[in-house]
C-alpha cells in the first residue's frame, strides 16, 4: 500500500501548529506570569532574604523567618491570607463611628 502524497505534508503543518502553540504558551524567563506587576523594590528584599537564610528551589524558608526578614527591611506582612483565586480579599477593617 502506498502512503498517500498529502500526508508528510499534513504531518509538518501538524508539528509546525502544535510548535507555535508551544512557544506561545511559554513566558519569558524573566516573567512572573502568577504576580504581574509586582514591585521591584519587595521583589529584591525578598531575593535577599532567600539568599541570607539559605532558602534554595525544593527548601523554601519558613515563613516565621521570612516574615522577621522582612519586617528588618521595612516591608510587613498585610494581614489575612494571601490573595488568590480560592481566598476572597480581607473584609475592609471596621470603621471607628460613634453612634
Amino acid at each position: 500500500m502506498k502512503m498517500p502524497t498529502f500526508l508528510p505534508s499534513l504531518f509538518f503543518v501538524a508539528i509546525l501548529g502544535l510548535a507555535a502553540v508551544v512557544c506561545a504558551q511559554t513566558p519569558p524567563p524573566d516573567a512572573c506570569p502568577c504576580h504581574p506587576g509586582r514591585n521591584p523594590e519587595v521583589d529584591a528584599a525578598l531575593k535577599a532574604c532567600e539568599a541570607k537564610l539559605g532558602g534554595r528551589s525544593g527548601h523554601p524558608v519558613a515563613h516565621e523567618l521570612m516574615d522577621k526578614c522582612m519586617d528588618a527591611k521595612g516591608f510587613k506582612r498585610p494581614p489575612g491570607p494571601p490573595p488568590g483565586l480560592s481566598n476572597p480579599p480581607p473584609p475592609p477593617p471596621p470603621s471607628e463611628s460613634g453612634s
